[in-house]
């Protein structure tokens, strides 16, 4: 291994100390990411679900990749761009019984190279998604070198795979895969627009006949996603609409909405010359929503980063805000909250000033980063600044600007606890919206790997990690989250949110589980890792709340590896407390009793000083609860553990 030893300190303000350097401790890094209605991106990704599925129209050839998936475990799903190929990819997968496999995508890069498909990713009954509709050619090529073999071990594991086959490049399927493929076509845009509003409260009646401008864009096929952007604002419209005019009206802003604000945005600014008149239409945009004062700050500060002069008119000779705001057709509602007052025009703005003014972006990044500080925002308002903030990001290629805002706000602790968490809140989200976004999700999952390993990390950032490895990674890409929380559980001292953060995600996961030993059996073979050891203590002190993780897993090798290195490498002290659980349940489970004590007799190695600190340790477990009898069932159970010891010495 090519990995170096190092630590981090991780933690939060506090005032306990345990050795040499600063210590912080850290309450719980998954709370950096609850949104302001207390959900965490678990319960989130789980609403979107449900409301995908109630949004769900199927495409015609839906059935025959359902067929297929059931019939052989595996359908290679083919459309065009658009036609919500991964919604029903989801869909399949989630309409098969759950019964104790898990639902989670494959990633072919990260940490590895070739192999990309990796059997041990694949347990019982699991379902999985592996979605290649934006990869390259030479990538996809790997990936048919490997899909037999990988298919097999599917099968193997009554398993389920659904592969979204990459734009253009279905026609490179290999022949034996083309029994697996399904072609599905866009469903209906009309009934998806239907769909939408039904849920949203439109009555079935009022969509029967659609204007004839709205069924002029519908009949150009545009992307399901722009159709779900397009009911959003027909919902809005409703909302702020709802007298006279009914859903023509509706439908007319609604597309407007989706169509027209492009151009007025880029004619709006064209009429705008001057410098604070810009800033103001900017900062109203990024901060849509909120409060006037909020968005007055942030036009000033937004000038003097990009470097503008100071108005030279005396202050009350200036426009007043209210007057400012008329000229970029924006309005202050009773709460001093600042909108524009046509639908969709402050996502057009915020595309048009970074595709248009490229050399500011830089200027938008260091703006952003100081913004997202204001004490006049609320919280729900610093959410959505970020997500504003990541979309043009991505949007423009430049992930680069993200990850140096991450690096800021997470690289010192200030003294004020409460900027601390505003900024790492903000760190936390803004990967957040990098890992979960279908184009650049690889380059951060990518990057949080790489930052995992740095021998030495800022104690912010790794808070971040933990918070986003356990609460976002983990919903989709179970296995590299653990990856990601071994590799920072290594480096940790003082504090363990790391370590508790991976034992959480392995804890209900089998699979995981073991792939967990297997990496603690590899690593405490190769001593690079001393905190390997205590990892795997920890993961054996979990055992009696499911035995059968060592009795039923085909680890008994790495489990009996991982004790002899604890006995030989740390005092009694730190091993007896596991130990002793797992006596307990051979003790009250015969289910598990040979099992368990075989494990531990294993872990001797045949070495007669590690049998006899096992036996006396056993011994002295079984002595603390007796009673007047003088035997119980602990005793019975040493007596056992004593004849194993002897058959495994050929006594």
């Amino acid at each position: 291994m090519s990995e170096r030893i190092g630590s981090f300190l991780a933690g939060g303000h506090g005032p306990v100390h345990t050795g040499d350097g600063d210590q912080i401790i850290i309450n719980d890094p998954s709370e950096l990411l609850r949104n302001t209605h207390g959900q965490t991106p678990r319960t989130i990704a789980e609403d979107q679900l449900r409301w995908l599925r109630q949004r769900f129209v199927p495409p015609s050839g839906l059935d025959e990749a359902r067929k297929l998936l059931r019939q052989s475990g595996t359908v290679l799903l083919n459309g065009d761009p658009g036609s919500g190929r991964h919604s029903a990819a989801q869909m399949l997968l989630h309409e098969l019984a759950k019964d104790e496999g898990t639902f989670h995508e494959l990633t072919p890069e990260g940490e590895r190279k070739k192999p990309y498909l990796i059997a041990d990713h694949v347990g019982e009954n699991d379902r999985l998604l592996l979605n290649m509709s934006t990869r390259d050619e030479s990538l996809w090529s790997d990936i048919q070198d490997e899909l037999s073999s990988f298919r097999q071990t599917v099968v193997e594991r009554r398993a389920h795979l659904v592969v979204v086959l990459p734009d253009r490049l279905a026609h490179r399927l290999d022949p034996p895969f083309q029994r697996f493929r399904a072609d599905i076509d866009r469903p209906s845009g009309r009934e998806v627009l239907r769909r939408y509003a039904r849920l949203s409260g439109i009555a079935p009646d009022e969509t029967a006949v659609l204007p004839a401008d709205l069924v002029s864009y519908l009949d150009r096929n545009p992307p399901l996603r722009d159709i779900a952007a397009l009911a959003h604002y027909l919902a809005r419209a409703r909302t702020a609409s709802p007298g006279p005019g009914g859903f023509p009206k509706w439908c007319d802003e609604a597309l407007g909405a989706v169509t027209d604000r492009a151009k007025q945005a880029a004619d709006d600014v064209a009429s705008l010359r001057g410098g604070p008149q810009r800033a103001l239409l900017l900062s109203t945009a990024m901060l849509h929503g909120a409060h006037a004062d909020a968005v007055h700050r942030a036009t000033r500060d937004l000038l003097r980063t990009v470097g503008h002069p100071d108005d030279p008119a005396p202050p009350l000779e200036r426009a007043d805000l209210a007057e400012r705001f008329r000229s970029i057709n924006a309005e202050r509602d009773a709460k001093g909250k600042v909108r524009f007052t046509g639908l969709g025009y402050a996502p057009a703005v915020r595309t048009h000033f970074w595709a248009t003014m490229p050399e500011l972006r830089r200027h938008f990044r260091v703006w952003v980063g100081s913004t997202v500080e204001l004490r006049t925002l609320t919280q729900e308002n610093r959410d959505r600044l970020i997500a504003r903030f990541t979309e043009q990001c991505l949007r423009t290629e430049r992930p680069g600007d993200l990850v140096t805002l991450v690096e800021q706000w997470t690289g010192s602790a200030p003294a004020d606890a409460s900027l601390r968490t505003i900024r790492q809140r903000a760190a936390a989200h803004s990967l957040e919206h990098g890992l979960t976004h279908e184009s650049w999700g690889h380059y951060f999952r990518t990057k949080t790997y790489d930052w995992s390993r740095e021998r030495r990390l800022a104690p912010g950032l790794a808070e971040v990690l933990v918070g986003v490895c356990g609460e976002v990674m983990a919903v989709r890409y179970p296995d590299q989250a653990m990856v990601r929380l071994h590799h920072l559980a290594r480096r940790e001292r003082g504090t363990t949110p790391a370590r508790d953060a991976l034992l959480r995600l392995v804890s209900d996961d089998r699979r995981l589980h073991h792939r967990l030993l297997d990496r603690l059996d590899r690593g405490i073979a190769l001593a690079e890792w001393p905190a390997d050891v205590d990892l795997f203590l920890a993961l054996a002190d979990s055992v009696p709340a499911r035995p059968s993780l060592v009795t039923g897993s085909g680890m008994r090798r790495q489990w009996a590896a991982c004790w002899r290195a604890a006995l030989q490498l740390r005092p009694r002290g730190a091993w007896s407390a596991p130990m002793e659980r797992w006596l307990a349940v051979a003790s009250e489970d015969s289910r598990y009793r040979e099992g368990l004590l075989s494990v531990l007799v294993d872990s001797g190695g045949g070495r007669s000083d590690l049998l006899s600190l096992l036996y006396v340790a056993t011994r002295d477990w079984a002595r603390s609860a007796e009673g007047p009898s003088d035997h119980s069932p602990r005793t019975d159970l040493a007596d056992r553990f004593l004849q194993m010891i002897d058959a495994a010495q050929g006594l």
